[in-house]
């Protein structure tokens, strides 16, 4: 998950550049229908919305489950509570930056939408949005991929701590047979 989490954060940080980029030629331009950088802005933005709102969510369901299986381990194999609430403590500090992260983006969106039907005295609040949306999500992306790298090791730390137990339960796991080739 480090990996890929990485790989989704620079996505996602660099279609929210893109989009508050695009945003001052589209700014620029007069309103009607002639106006190609609007046409450019509103693809690249709803691109990015989706986009963020996705990466987020991976990451909210990535702390859903595993800490759910952190909890149904320990209880199983007797280890001790820390690990569980641990568990438990890197996903609460991760989920106010995802669903702050989700919801800057989504109010950037909608006053977005406003500067488009209902003119340009919504602008700068979209402009002030858009700014905020993507300070807050670089913040949000730095913020969980912290969280995510420290939840791995302690998925890691506890999956040791129930091997062992497992193993000296019920011995070590046996080799796997060798393959015939045909």
């Amino acid at each position: 998950m480090i990996r890929s989490y990485l790989v989704l954060a620079m996505t996602g940080a660099s279609l929210l550049l893109a989009s508050f980029a695009t945003g001052f030629p589209a700014a620029a331009e007069p309103r009607g229908s002639g106006g190609s950088w609007r046409g450019v802005h509103l693809l690249v933005s709803l691109g990015t919305l989706m986009a963020v709102l996705g990466i987020h969510s991976i990451v909210y369901t990535y702390f859903l489950a595993t800490v759910k299986w952190a909890k149904e381990v320990s209880r199983a194999y007797d280890l001790p509570d820390w690990l569980a609430a641990q568990a438990s403590r890197n996903k609460r500090r991760a989920f106010r930056f995802i669903l702050g992260g989700m919801a800057a983006v989504a109010a950037a969106a909608w006053l977005g939408a406003a500067v488009d039907t209902r003119g340009p005295a919504y602008r700068p609040w979209h402009l002030a949005a858009a700014g905020f949306a993507l300070g807050f999500n670089a913040v949000a992306f730095l913020i969980e991929y912290a969280g995510v790298v420290s939840h791995h090791r302690l998925l890691a730390e506890l999956k040791g701590q129930a091997d062992r137990v497992r193993e000296g339960r019920y011995g070590p796991e046996p080799e796997p047979a060798p393959e015939a080739h045909a």
